[in-house]
């Protein structure tokens, strides 16, 4: 489904799921996150912001930033393209989003690695992808680099279309979409988090050998993983076997999968899923699959997600929450996303899905790189993205204990798996 082209406004609201985070935001959480690609050749500056031009001017609501308003926030489009910077700190720190002078979006160099920071207000990890996906093309394509017309990406040179501004959670909405399932409050992991600190642990897997796992079980890929980390923290987190609360992993689900939408903007919700394990003694990784089989085809329903996604734009529309000034609402509603939202998960697995380069570039990359940032309920992060030989894993975390990260690779390499492992910490106040 293809709209026509479109003028993006100056000013537009922000999207449903994106009014929470800048209402949630806190001096210690950030919903910055990265994407970055690591090349075979040195990154030449010059290309590079040609390329960021033309990704602008086909992608205009990536570059943009948040004002307040009475009642709630808007976004605002930026013309300041002076946003390429060497990278000389840790990756996915706060950012100003208010700002004046420039768009809440950070491009970075370093030798042969191109990294795209945004804030989750703009847009969620899919679309997000799709954007870092094109300007990679377009940078590569500047450099003599042909990229075939049925590449799968977006063209840079095209004008953007309508329905990549569109708010697809109002325009999907219904009244009477029914109660989602309940969800309750998850065992939290609490490590002691250190300031100003990030730990990136990336573990790289032959797609064969999770695929071969994951079939011998009957399960997905994502099905499979899950089962595997929920067995981590069963196994590292002794507290976590005495809980009377679920282990829960929060896995985000893109509705785009769901409805003809091609919106660029935020369009995803989450499925908990997990299990109760004070009320199971012993349990074997084939026990925690058995578990947990078909309750993430389950939560991921169209049915299920559209209740979810109702309820959430019946909350945001709610007049007695749109009407409270946005000095008052913003301490309530960061109240509620950390009852409703973080304290329902032990740590979020995002997954991706496959990276889908066409060979012409492909063939110029080594990796991708995807990184959360920091969260002061949430000190460990999972990102995982398939590419034609591996799949990777990237876990992101505020503390420098690895309990969890080391025995989820110890089980895939039990399991039979071969794992390549990277270790990298970066801080605020270091450089790379």
């Amino acid at each position: 489904m293809h709209t026509q082209s479109y003028e993006v406004p100056r000013w537009y609201p922000i999207d449903v799921a994106g009014t929470i985070y800048p209402s949630a935001r806190t001096r210690n959480w950030n919903t910055t996150f990265r994407i970055a690609f690591l090349l075979k050749e040195e990154v030449d500056l010059d290309r590079l912001r040609k390329a960021l031009e033309d990704a602008y001017r086909r992608f205009p609501s990536f570059f943009v930033g948040l004002r307040h308003g009475l009642f709630w926030y808007y976004i605002q489009r930026m013309d300041n393209l002076d946003i390429i910077a060497p990278e000389t700190m840790y990756p996915c720190r706060s950012m100003d989003i208010f700002s004046r002078n420039r768009p809440a979006l950070r491009v970075f160099y370093d030798r042969k690695r191109i990294s795209v920071e945004l804030p989750h207000f703009i847009t969620d990890g899919g679309a997000a992808l799709i954007f870092i996906k094109a300007l990679l093309a377009r940078y590569l394509q500047l450099g003599g680099v042909e990229i075939p017309p049925d590449s799968g990406l977006l063209d840079t040179t095209e004008p953007p279309r309508a329905g990549e501004l569109e708010d697809s959670f109002r325009k999907y909405y219904t009244k009477r979409a029914g109660k989602p399932a309940a969800c309750h409050s998850a065992w939290q992991y609490r490590p002691p988090v250190i300031p100003n600190y990030l730990k990136v642990i990336h573990a790289a897997i032959p797609l064969k050998d999770i695929l071969s796992l994951a079939k011998s079980r009957k399960m997905t890929l994502t099905d499979y993983l899950m089962g595997v980390y929920l067995y981590a923290f069963y196994h590292a987190a002794p507290k976590a076997n005495r809980s009377r609360k679920p282990l829960q992993i929060s896995v985000p689900v893109s509705l785009r999968n769901l409805y003809p939408s091609e919106s660029l903007r935020n369009f995803s919700m989450f499925a908990n899923l997990g299990f109760y394990p004070r009320e199971k003694e012993n349990l074997t990784l084939d026990g925690i699959f058995e578990l947990m089989k078909g309750k993430l085809d389950a939560a991921k329903s169209k049915e299920e997600m559209h209740k979810m996604m109702c309820s959430y734009v019946k909350m945001v529309s709610n007049p007695l929450v749109r009407l409270v000034p946005n000095v008052l609402k913003r301490r309530v509603m960061q109240a509620g996303f950390f009852l409703a939202g973080e304290n329902r998960q032990t740590s979020p697995m995002t997954n991706l899905g496959r990276l889908n380069l066409p060979p012409s570039v492909a063939q110029h990359c080594e990796t991708i790189e995807i990184m959360l940032g920091e969260s002061p309920q949430q000190p460990l992060k999972l990102t995982i993205v398939s590419d034609d030989q591996f799949v990777h894993l990237y876990f992101s975390s505020s503390t420098s204990k690895t309990d969890v990260q080391r025995e989820f690779i110890r089980l895939l390499t039990r399991e039979g798996a071969r794992a390549h492992v990277n270790s990298n910490i970066r801080e605020r106040e270091g450089t790379l």
